[in-house]
């Protein structure tokens, strides 16, 4: 893995070496899932990739470190990324709120991370079932790039717990409304234990981030892989830098689900100062973190990158006073030079 020690270095990489990758990976996938028969799952695919994009290209990030290796983490982030998207579609927004179809569903996740395992029907229990093969292609996919990594074996036992805990948390938070709150907290009853400092939705949106995974794959490109280095980034990413990652994602969308009904981790603070006391709190545990990292001004220019990005957002506005007034706060806390060149950045990129 090379180092990186400065935003405009970071930045130089992505424009060019990663994004050309990128870009034809996610068209390939676009172009294929504009040929699924069936017209709910071709609707639903097309929807995640036009409306999620910006997930992929936060993800292929990680790949900078390791631009060598540039044509098997970019396929591997796109198609694992494209899985997750279009997954989350087909929860919150298609026919059912089965949760046996949901499990169903999102085991093709942990065979994307399985070199070798044999396809299943991941749309056993729906009525919409021919996407063409969207679905197990992008699977194998994730599993021939995967095997590619010299390291895999080494992480694909985390890879596959982060994997299974994501799908949890999808399973969970899109079943009937009347029910969701209470699986949620039976589920956070058998893991409160190991993570005493968080809250149970803390924990939830820390469950619902893939840059974790990510992280480890870049780790995977190593030959000489040593666990300990493995088991700092696990600790660092799960809680602090997934956390970060998702709580933001929740803050953006505040008003958004307040109105609609939907779930929203960041609604559960009791307060306004208590939200933005916690995710400060996750922005200083997040880089404190990093420093026993591989590369840890990588890793800072995540924490910093992951706020700009998403306070970046055109939903954070003085139209929705409690989310900017919260943001305005933690892009103060974000400060320097990194966090003001990602939110120009991001500025560009999401508007």
């Amino acid at each position: 893995m090379s180092e990186l020690r400065n935003p405009w270095q970071l930045l130089y990489r992505v424009y060019r070496y990663v994004q050309p990758v990128l870009e034809r990976e996610f068209a390939a996938w676009y172009t294929r899932a504009e040929a699924i028969p069936n017209s709910e799952l071709r609707k639903q695919a097309l929807a995640s990739m036009d409306s999620k994009k910006f997930h992929c290209q936060g993800g292929c990030v990680y790949a900078t470190q390791v631009i060598e290796q540039v044509e098997t983490i970019v396929p591997l982030i796109v198609a694992y990324q494209t899985i997750s998207d279009y997954l989350d579609n087909l929860c919150d927004r298609s026919t059912s709120l089965d949760p046996v179809d949901f499990r169903q569903l999102h085991v093709s996740m942990q065979d994307a991370l399985t070199p070798g395992a044999p396809l299943r029907n991941y749309y056993q229990y729906r009525e919409d079932q021919d996407d063409g093969g969207f679905l197990a292609g992008l699977v194998q996919t994730c599993q021939h790039y995967a095997a590619q990594l010299p390291s895999y074996e080494k992480i694909q036992p985390q890879v596959l717990l982060f994997s299974q805990l994501y799908s949890d948390l999808q399973v969970y938070k899109h079943i009937d409304p009347a029910l969701r709150e209470g699986e949620l907290l039976a589920w956070w009853d058998q893991y409160k234990m190991q993570h005493g400092d968080l809250q149970w939705q803390e924990f939830a949106a820390v469950t619902g981030s893939t840059i974790g995974i990510f992280a480890l794959f870049c780790l995977a490109t190593q030959e000489d892989l040593e666990q300990e280095v493995i088991d700092e980034v696990c600790k660092a990413y799960f809680p602090w830098l997934c956390g970060l990652h998702i709580l933001l994602d929740y803050l953006i969308d505040l008003e958004e689900d307040r109105l609609g009904g939907d779930l929203n981790f960041v609604s559960y603070y009791e307060s306004e100062q208590v939200a933005t006391e916690r995710l400060q709190y996750f922005i200083k545990q997040a880089k404190a973190s990093v420093r026993r990292l591989p590369n840890p001004a990588f890793h800072r220019m995540i924490a910093d990158g992951l706020v700009a990005f998403y306070l970046a957002d055109r939903k954070v506005n003085r139209t929705q006073p409690r989310s900017y007034s919260i943001a305005k706060k933690l892009l103060k806390q974000a400060k320097g030079l990194p966090a003001i060149l990602f939110y120009v950045n991001s500025l560009l990129v999401r508007r």
